[in-house]
């Protein structure tokens, strides 16, 4: 129930009789307004948000952190982590020889939007929205073929990645059309005119592209050499992470 719906009507301005004003205090202690249910809702701290940096390993925002904006992105999962790990350990051992600055990617996934900025209001129009344009989609088998070095809009983490293969990229592609309509249709930008799909797994800090670029050759090696440890995965769902929420859909 509403805590509007707690307020009383006291009734017209001639009810001032000294019994009234003692039964309708008397009624207020007694009322007592019930604690909301916000287990399903995101609590914003009201503290001003401060980016450091130094807190998650150099990474900085790509827009400031703003209250009531939720930063969304949609993107899909690598299913078997445990096979992935395997080979990105013998990827960071060859980059962290030439730059200590090398961490493993947290959460390592393929873009299918950039991160873009949702009202509160906006989010279940959007994701239900969303599950209508992914519903038709086939689910597919997705494959690595290269690895590929890419740095940030921002300059500041440069990527090593594995490139999926042609067949994972034309799936890929059809359902990146679907979901740019979508986002121009809610005005929000659109991903890259040319998609590289790609699943960073390794970065380091600052514009290291050239460096990286000059020990291709052993990155690639060491990916050629152990490729057989990713196998085709089953790719059947698509998901949308927006704050702390994160809205998982079914491909057929």
């Amino acid at each position: 129930m509403s805590a509007l719906a707690y307020i009383r009507d006291y009734g017209s301005e001639e009810e001032t009789s000294e019994d009234s004003e003692k039964e309708d205090s008397e009624h207020c202690k007694k009322l007592k307004l019930p604690t909301p249910n916000l287990s399903g809702v995101s609590v914003v701290p009201s503290e001003d948000h401060i980016d450091d940096p130094s807190l998650h390993s150099g990474r900085t925002r790509s827009f400031p952190h703003v209250r009531g904006n939720w930063a969304t992105f949609i993107y899909v999962e690598y299913p078997n982590k445990e096979n992935l790990f395997q080979i990105i350990a013998k990827l960071e051992a060859i980059v962290t020889s030439f730059d200590e600055s090398c961490i493993v990617c947290e959460d390592v996934h393929i873009s299918l939007s950039k991160t873009f900025v949702l009202r509160y209001h906006m989010i279940k129009s959007f994701t239900s929205t969303l599950q209508n344009v992914l519903s038709n989609n086939n689910s597919f088998v997705l494959n690595f073929d290269s690895v590929e070095v890419y740095c940030n809009e921002e300059k500041t983490r440069t990527f090593i990645a594995l490139g999926v293969d042609a067949i994972s990229h034309a799936y890929l592609n059809n359902i990146l059309k679907q979901i740019d309509s979508l986002l121009d249709d809610f005005k929000l930008p659109t991903f890259y005119e040319n998609p590289s799909f790609h699943m960073s797994i390794l970065s380091v800090i600052g514009n290291k592209k050239e460096l990286l670029l000059k020990n291709f050759n052993n990155l690639y090696d060491i990916f050629i050499q152990h490729k057989y440890i990713l196998k085709s995965e089953n790719i059947n769902k698509v998901n949308c992470k927006s704050g702390n929420k994160i809205y998982q859909y079914c491909l057929k």
